[in-house]
């Protein structure tokens, strides 16, 4: 009996408390299970530090495959993998709270800021099930013969550019891909 009592006063606490949401975010509300222990600030920095390891990552890859750096297929598969385990973990570094872009959380602190925009709160399990397809394709370059890597390496980057321009904020940033334009100016 006692049970039965803490759960319905469980169960009553989680309708009040996604009822007290705002309409976008309650239908996306994590349940018990998915509850983080994470600050909103440390999730948000978490997010920003693997994003920056998946593109070193990525560029490795690239000059790897160009023949830039030496073939090393270990060296390539294992980041290809280190690429997909980070998509993977992405979604489990967003909180039930939107912390999308501002101008204003830029100027607080400009190292936690988050540069998500709203849309990934607003259609949560859509982003989730791109950045879990993102990780499949990952896995699938990492799995695939030499002469189908770049190729699967290429679709992934279509994959995260599209992911970008949907849930990202627009930024301006160095591209060391670009120094030579740099370079020229």
């Amino acid at each position: 009996m006692r049970r039965d009592m803490l759960f319905a006063g469980l169960a009553g606490v989680m309708v009040l408390g996604t009822l007290a949401l705002p309409p976008a975010l309650a239908q996306n509300a994590p349940g018990p299970a998915e509850t983080a222990l994470t600050s909103q600030q440390d999730s948000t920095l978490a997010r920003r530090l693997l994003m920056h390891s998946i593109g070193a990552n990525n560029d490795i890859v690239h000059d790897i495959l160009d023949g830039t750096l030496p073939m090393d297929d270990l060296e390539l598969r294992g980041r290809l993998q280190s690429i997909g385990a980070a998509l993977y973990a992405m979604p489990s570094l967003y909180r039930a709270e939107a912390n999308p872009y501002s101008e204003e959380a830029e100027k607080a602190d400009a190292l936690h800021v988050s540069l998500a925009n709203a849309k990934v709160w607003e259609d949560f399990t859509t982003f989730r099930d791109l950045s879990y397809a993102a990780f499949f394709k990952a896995q699938e370059a990492a799995d695939a013969t030499p002469d189908q890597m770049l190729a699967r390496v290429e679709e992934l980057e279509v994959m995260c550019d599209s992911c970008h321009e949907t849930y990202r904020t627009p930024f301006e940033y160095f591209d060391f891909d670009r120094i030579e334009d740099f370079l020229k100016e």
